[in-house]
């Protein structure tokens, strides 16, 4: 017994030893992430969305396990309390259950658990070698953004819920949507960056800029739901408004918008989640987990050639996502379409498999009956002003899975045969079968948990013409080994892309213009060999991401000055699209930076790509041009020769925005908008010269828009 417990107390050591000098690495990198910014005085709120299995959830009632010692007190925690897995293992599981039934708590004993709330409801819910990254996920970000300024609860908002749930349950029982609506209200009404937008003609009104959702995994599947929701409760128009006025950014990372084969493995044979459990006892756990419904495989409801294109010209799934072997041996296929949201395989196991009939129940009454959202047509682009959705690719990921009942198995209890993977361009069983190879130069595979055709279904969200930049993963590289393509598309991208056997961060984005004059940014990032949970917390998400927010934060935060002040002083030089939070003119190399939306170094007219070796990302390479033998360089797009006119028939204070890039026209970076001078010559005696506010005489005090003769805001 003594030599137990001191095996207990080393391996304890060990653990705090290997946590300890863990933490003071991560707090190391984030120091030397956040050292390149300015802390945020007044940042955009944030809310963070977690995926399934990251939110803490607690004990809302005592419960006494039977047959032991141990128990669970009000306000323990219950996920993820690994020694109740390890010392009380039926307690723990008994607990985590739901009724397969209704999903209610499970009784006898009663057991009530809820999810947790605040930051460290989804920080750190047991750290330690034992559950690795499952309870971590989230840390580095929540540290990441602590030192950047945001303040928890204020800017900085989390939103935990009980991952076992469907949406709809979700909603009927916690009431998990309408206090999302009031969570993200409460923070964005309170947001000091809110300001006093005057249009010529109007009465001030105040214009609030919305906060920035950051989902991983499953979590984007919530979000997509409540964004479905929200137009659901109050009407399509109303709602539109609602999510224009309180959301400005939301960033996917890991998104499983096709779902994710691992639902089915969960469903069929029970998937452990590390935990050192049983398949059959996990099944069992899992059971009334109508949640496993939100990420179950999908086929695309409609076609898309890029899609198609990224997938070797797969409309649908390229193999079946599952298999089953009967105790009979015949053996049968499923697709998602007739397979799993038809029914077709929970109807072909029930004669076996009593507990099917639950998981057919939830599909067709917390999925296939929902009001607010068909899940089976695929998530078209979220309806806010700018979307990211970021990735890893290229990692072995399961892409099937074969199920076999063994003859002297236990009712209910289904083996894993054989699972089948993709990895890079290949696709192979478990036994190294080769299923089949595809063009290396044209296919990426999943994060380690969701297909690549479940992932690159978000390249859909895009225009057909963007922009596309990739870079080797490695500290030093030549510029030859940079691929940059403007205004190009898909079909040019896999056409003339050549894979070789480097580690790439690749980045497709596009910027446009909406018919309301609102500017609209969506952006794919592709992370080579990052899996599935890690990418949260790799750094080169983190510092894309850290960069973004200063981005959004100074491109919001002071859009409307900077905008004035580029119109009074004639703004050739003038960027709204500022670097590390400061909006001026780069007067050294090391203040230029690359523009990735639109592939080139930003404030054009200043800073220009001049590669040394040496650099070692493209912001090293972007350096003034008056210091490498060139004067203020404008691009051929710049200077068109086009005839100017302005958009709307609109001027202020003697400049307006152009319809398109035009002589004499110059680019403001961040906006995809050609600026210039108005004068009649140019644009005729009916152009309206708006300089002063018609109430006031005042000069308006923001040119961000303005009403035009049709009533339509004009940017």
């Amino acid at each position: 017994m003594r030599v137990t417990a001191c095996l207990v107390v080393l391996l304890w050591g060990l653990v705090v030893a290997y946590d300890s000098q863990k933490e003071k690495d991560e707090e190391d990198e984030i120091s030397k992430l956040t050292e390149d910014f300015e802390l945020l005085e007044e940042p955009m709120p944030v809310l963070l969305l977690p995926g399934f299995a990251s939110s803490r959830l607690r004990a809302y009632s005592s419960t006494k396990c039977p047959g032991n010692m141990l128990r669970f007190d009000l306000n323990d925690d219950v996920w993820l309390d690994v020694a109740m897995v390890l010392g009380a293992k039926w307690c723990f599981l008994h607990c985590m259950s739901l009724n397969p039934v209704n999903q209610s708590d499970p009784t006898h004993p009663r057991c009530r658990i809820r999810p947790d709330q605040g930051l460290d409801a989804i920080s750190q819910l047991n750290p330690g070698v034992v559950t690795g990254p499952l309870s971590v996920v989230w840390k580095r970000l929540i540290d990441l953004l602590l030192n950047m300024g945001f303040i928890p609860e204020k800017t900085l908002l989390v939103a935990p819920y009980d991952f076992r749930l469907a949406p709809m349950q979700l909603e009927s029982r916690d009431h998990y949507f309408t206090k999302l609506r009031q969570k993200i209200e409460n923070a964005v009404e309170s947001d000091n960056r809110n300001f006093v937008k005057r249009h010529p003609g109007m009465k001030n009104h105040v214009v609030s800029r919305g906060l920035m959702v950051i989902g991983h995994s499953m979590g984007n599947n919530i979000f997509r739901y409540f964004e479905k929701w929200i137009k659901y409760s109050m009407g399509v128009t109303a709602g539109k408004e609602w999510l224009a006025t309180y959301i400005n950014t939301f960033i996917a990372v890991g998104a499983p918008i096709l779902g994710a084969q691992f639902s089915l493995q969960a469903a069929v044979s029970g998937l452990t989640f590390g935990l050192p459990i049983t398949e059959y006892d996990a099944r069992k756990m899992g059971l009334g987990y109508s949640s496993y419904g939100m990420v179950l495989p999908a086929d695309p409801s409609h076609e898309d050639k890029r899609h198609s294109l990224l997938n070797n010209e797969n409309r649908k799934a390229p193999i079946p996502v599952s298999s089953i072997v009967f105790p009979n041996g015949t053996e049968k296929a499923y697709n998602p379409s007739e397979g799993v949201w038809g029914l077709d395989i929970w109807k072909d196991i029930q004669e076996f498999d009593p507990w099917a009939t639950y998981i057919q129940s939830y599909i067709i009454n917390l999925y296939q009956s929902d009001p607010v959202i068909n899940f089976e047509d695929s998530w078209r682009r979220p309806d806010v002003q700018n979307v990211y959705c970021v990735y890893g690719v290229n990692r072995k990921t399961p892409v099937s899975f074969k199920f076999i009942y063994p003859e002297n198995g236990w009712e209910n209890d289904w083996d894993t045969k054989e699972v089948i993977y993709e990895d890079h361009n290949r696709v192979y069983s478990d036994s190294g079968e080769e299923i089949f190879k595809y063009d290396p130069t044209r296919t990426n595979s999943g994060d380690g948990t969701v297909s690549y055709f479940s992932l690159s279904w978000c390249h859909t969200w895009m225009e057909e013409r963007i922009n596309i930049t990739r870079i080797p993963q490695k500290d030093m590289y030549q510029q030859d080994e940079i691929l940059l393509m403007r205004d190009t598309t898909i079909q040019d991208y896999v056409s003339t892309e050549i894979r070789t056997d480097q580690e790439y961060d690749t980045f497709f984005e596009e910027r446009h213009l909406e018919p309301n004059g609102e500017i609209r940014s969506t952006a794919v990032w592709e992370l080579d060999d990052i899996d599935h949970r890690a990418v949260i917390m790799e750094p080169v998400f983190l510092e894309q991401m850290s960069h973004q927010i200063h981005v959004q934060n100074n491109v919001v935060g002071k859009m409307e000055a900077q905008i004035e002040k580029m119109i009074n002083t004639m703004i050739s030089t003038i960027s709204i699209f500022p670097k590390r939070g400061a909006a001026v003119v780069p007067t050294t190399d090391t203040e230029c930076f690359w523009d990735y939306l639109h592939v080139k170094c930003a404030f054009p007219h200043v800073c220009g790509y001049y590669y040394k070796f040496g650099d070692y990302h493209l912001g090293m390479s972007c350096r003034l041009h008056k210091n490498h033998g060139s004067s203020i360089v404008l691009t051929e797009e710049d200077h068109k020769e086009v005839p100017c006119e302005c958009m709307g028939g609109i001027c202020y204070n003697g400049l307006c925005r152009y319809k398109s890039a035009c002589k004499d026209s110059f680019l403001a970076p961040g906006l995809d908008a050609h600026w210039g001078r108005c004068t009649f010559a140019i644009n005729g005696p009916d152009l309206d010269m708006l300089g002063h506010d018609t109430d006031t005489g005042a000069p308006p005090t923001s040119v961000m828009s303005a009403t035009n003769a049709s009533g339509k805001d004009e940017l």
